[in-house]
């Protein structure tokens, strides 16, 4: 006689990803690879050609359009309207994208992004964001070499050349910290004070930098774009490795 053994039904449960499911050394999160250099360099290269060729032309065929005398009528506008009050906030603005505050931002946020997730990956979107903005800008303001605004300055720099505003270019890579922010939460809250930050900050220094007779209009949007092209880049590059796709994973998982 055959005794029927009763199986105890299992429902499915579900699974959700964790650090401890994807078990790693910190030199194992580090996305950037051969195949990513390459990538990244070629990125670079084509971004520093399009913006030195959108230089050559504002110097150039359009030297004497209208978009370029526009610039001159803005840069004499922002000199007849200036204020005691408006140089001194116009120094903090600009300061919103110093070398030195660009460095210090990225740096501070990239090791306590390290410190959180025990990770490269978004660290590595923030630093190499602002690396590729910062090479493509230098290469092109040596080439394209556009003259300041001819109006009284109320700055030094040690680059002669006007275009593209190194200042909006750098404020503009701050887009990379809503990206990351975005990869992490869903609460509008917190994604909606982040985009207005990082959108503001550029138009801040943007209006400064033109205020302070340092760029002309074209300047501070050819810098932005720059700026964006840079995060968008870098977020194309890096999403696409092992590294950058566990994270997100475990990210959404959270």
């Amino acid at each position: 006689m055959s005794t029927a053994h009763a199986v105890p039904s299992q429902e499915p449960t579900a699974v959700v990803a964790t650090d401890r499911d994807h078990p790693h050394t910190l030199r194992d999160t580090w996305p950037i690879h051969r195949r990513q250099t390459v990538q990244l360099v070629v990125g670079w290269a084509v971004l520093t050609v399009a913006w030195i060729g959108l230089g050559k032309l504002i110097t150039g065929p359009l030297a004497d359009s209208a978009i370029v005398h526009n610039d001159q009528r803005v840069a004499n506008w922002m000199v007849d309207h200036r204020t005691p009050t408006w140089n001194d906030l116009t120094v903090l603005g600009s300061y919103l994208a110093e070398t030195i505050t660009k460095v210090l931002v990225t740096a501070v946020l990239a090791l306590v992004l390290l410190k959180i997730w025990k990770r490269w990956f978004e660290p590595v979107v923030l630093v190499v964001s602002l690396v590729i903005e910062a090479a493509a800008f230098i290469s092109v303001t040596t080439i394209v070499g556009r003259h300041r605004p001819d109006v009284p300055r109320l700055d030094g720099s040690p680059v002669g050349s006007s275009f593209p505003s190194g200042h909006t270019a750098a404020a503009a890579a701050y887009v990379a910290i809503a990206v990351v922010v975005f990869w992490h939460t869903r609460r509008v809250w917190a994604r909606v004070l982040v985009i207005a930050i990082t959108a503001l900050i550029p138009v801040i220094v943007a209006l400064s930098r033109m205020y302070r007779g340092m760029h002309f209009l074209t300047d501070t949007i050819a810098g932005a774009l720059l700026g964006l092209a840079a995060v968008a880049l870098t977020v194309a590059v890096l999403t696409r490795t092992p590294e950058g796709a566990r994270a997100r994973e475990l990210a959404r998982s959270r």
